[in-house]
């Protein structure tokens, strides 16, 4: 009797088995399998393009987004160096005034120093020593450059010893340089 049983349930799924094989659902299955494969995997490549077109979508984004905000400090650069130029030529002029004016104060103080020098020439020697011993040092030294050689020298010769010798010493520490 098992073996009837076996020999019965073996016999069915043989039946079984080739009926199925022979009308094809065995095919469309393995088919529709194979369909749905093919379509995950054509999804997963659809879905990676997508993701990756997104991906440089946002980069070219953000470059744009970048290249203009370079722009805009370019523009900005641009504008502070045409008021730094303004600045520096407004500053250049002024140098150039303060410049023109020291020169013309330092002229006008040699013109002084020479009409000075006129006057003490054209005093007694005595005098003039008298005068320029109470003076400062580096007005004395000026006064007397601009002289000529005979009253400096007799000018020189009234004056203290001490303040004669330290004056002469800075005249030809003056000359050598």
């Amino acid at each position: 009797m098992k073996s009837v049983i076996l020999f019965s349930v073996l016999s069915f799924f043989v039946i079984f088995g080739v009926t199925f094989f022979v009308t094809g659902v065995f095919q469309s299955v393995k088919t529709a399998m194979q369909s749905n494969e093919a379509d995950s995997l054509a999804e997963a490549p659809v879905d990676e393009v997508d993701l990756e077109r997104q991906s440089l979508q946002a980069r070219t984004a953000e470059i744009t987004r970048r290249e203009g905000a370079i722009e805009d400090l370019e523009e900005s650069l641009d504008l502070e160096r045409a008021v730094l130029g303004e600045e520096f030529n407004k500053i250049d002029a002024m140098r150039r005034r303060i410049e023109l004016a020291v020169d013309r104060v330092e002229e006008q103080k040699l013109k002084s120093l020479k009409k000075l020098a006129k006057v003490y020439e054209a005093m007694p020697s005595k005098d003039a020593a008298s005068i320029l011993s109470g003076m400062d040092v580096e007005i004395v030294l000026e006064v007397l450059r601009n002289m000529k050689e005979r009253p400096a020298a007799k000018i020189l010769a009234s004056l203290d010893p001490a303040r004669a010798a330290a004056i002469s010493n800075m005249l030809s520490d003056q000359k050598e340089n």
